[in-house]
């Protein structure tokens, strides 16, 4: 993110027994930007433009323990849908060639920085809204970067240190959440959560080709259902994926799979993209696809996007602009639903 202001700010934290002191100092970092979107679709609810501001705060604070070990929070507030939110939290405990335990509170476990790695100049080809609204609520599908979701707030993971062999840098991650599927946790838990695990591995090579996979457990703690034809069962999902850089040009491709919990319908997704980067500019394009399977008396959906994404830096200014295209079609139902959607996007750095 681009920083707007740094400056420092002393916030008391009695509860940290690990230390003597009874303040932590954070930094604090912000961005600043103007949006513009334009969206066309073929249903009476789907067509508007808009301006907007994007303007967010970023709280950061690290130091080092008497035994070597490093200690980092970090908390994220952003105003992009015109309420003041808390995005992203997280606390990690380096401890050298022990690896790093890290606290998930809202959003930033290794599961779901890997939803979707394939490179863009600006979004993902289904991120900028309308058809995209997730594998939740009615589930019409369209985001394709869903792995990871279930387990992403109120998690704690443990990462080993990297392992460098052969040119070779190998990376794991664990985790647990023992309220899955039940957003972030307060201080006192949340009831009513089913626990998971995830397992996530990256292999990066020096030549420019990165490979992973992800793999996400959640276990059903229902008894009964209400709806016919469905039983209490547990959830799983995968990913995996490859990319590939050489010179200006990267690649990308990853495919997902979700076996959902307790009957509901379950979800497969594929994404591909290619980008290209010179100097201050960058323009990539991608397509994804994502199938809601059918279940109970709801029919299959398959959501198809493409995006062109452009990126350009002029000192502290950067513009980013996006072009991308929605289709889902309903199994048995003729036609399909389409979105049109144009974004741009200015950044100021000072």
């Amino acid at each position: 993110m681009n920083k707007l202001k740094k400056i420092g700010l002393s916030a008391l934290a009695g509860s940290l027994a690990m230390t003597t002191a009874n303040a932590v100092d954070y930094v604090v970092a912000g961005d600043a930007a103007m949006n513009y979107t334009s969206e066309t679709a073929n249903t009476s609810t789907g067509n508007g433009d808009a301006f907007s501001l994007d303007t967010s705060l970023y709280f950061d604070a690290s130091g080092s323990l008497d035994n070597g070990w490093d200690v980092s929070f970090s908390m994220d507030w952003d105003n992009e849908s015109g309420t003041v939110s808390n995005t992203s939290t997280q606390a990690a405990v380096t401890m050298g060639s022990m690896g790093t335990i890290q606290i998930n509170q809202i959003g930033g476990s290794a599961a779901n920085a890997i939803d979707d790695v394939t490179p863009s100049a600006y979004e993902e080809a289904y991120g900028m809204g309308g058809l995209a609204d997730g594998t939740t609520g009615s589930n019409v599908g369209g985001d394709a970067g869903f792995f990871g979701s279930s387990t992403n707030s109120g998690s704690i993971q443990y990462t080993l240190p990297a392992l460098e062999a052969s040119g070779a840098t190998v990376t794991a991650s664990i985790g647990f959440d023992p309220a899955s599927n039940t957003g972030a946790a307060s201080f006192n838990g949340t009831q009513g959560g089913e626990s998971g695990m995830f397992y996530v591995l990256r292999v990066k090579h020096e030549s420019g080709l990165e490979v992973g996979a992800g793999l996400e457990e959640i276990k059903s703690e229902r008894v009964g259902l209400a709806a016919a034809g469905q039983d209490a069962k547990d959830e799983e999902s995968v990913t995996a994926f490859a990319k590939y850089a050489m010179g200006p040009v990267s690649v990308g491709y990853q495919e997902s799979y979700q076996d959902s919990i307790d009957g509901a319908a379950d979800f497969e997704a594929n994404m591909w993209s290619i980008a290209y980067t010179a100097g201050d500019m960058s323009i990539s394009y991608g397509e994804t696809e994502a199938i809601t399977k059918g279940a109970s008396a709801v029919a299959e959906r398959t959501t198809d996007a493409d995006a062109i994404a452009v990126s350009y830096s002029m000192g502290s200014m950067t513009i980013q602009a996006q072009r991308s295209e929605q289709a889902r079609s309903v199994a048995g139902t003729a036609g399909s639903t389409t979105l049109d959607e144009t974004g741009i996007k200015v950044s100021f750095a000072f």
